[in-house]
């Protein structure tokens, strides 16, 4: 098993993950406005919370010849 740290991942892919959390909540709920960054603080703050610093996933996940 391989290890990454969740909050990295996060930050590092934090436009990306911007966009597809507010196309997500627009096709669930387009009636909801929301404002993205408040939107990607909660999501932060929930994988802070929800998962360890390090979380374990399968070798098959992660690619490290970069």
């Amino acid at each position: 098993m391989a290890r990454i740290k969740m909050d990295e991942i996060v930050e590092a892919l934090d436009v990306n993950f911007e966009r597809v959390l507010t196309a997500v909540v627009a096709d669930v709920a387009p009636e909801v406005k929301i404002d993205p960054k408040m939107l990607m603080r909660v999501f932060r703050n929930r994988l802070e919370r929800g998962f360890g610093h390090w979380e374990s996933v399968p070798e098959r996940c992660v690619d490290t010849g970069w």
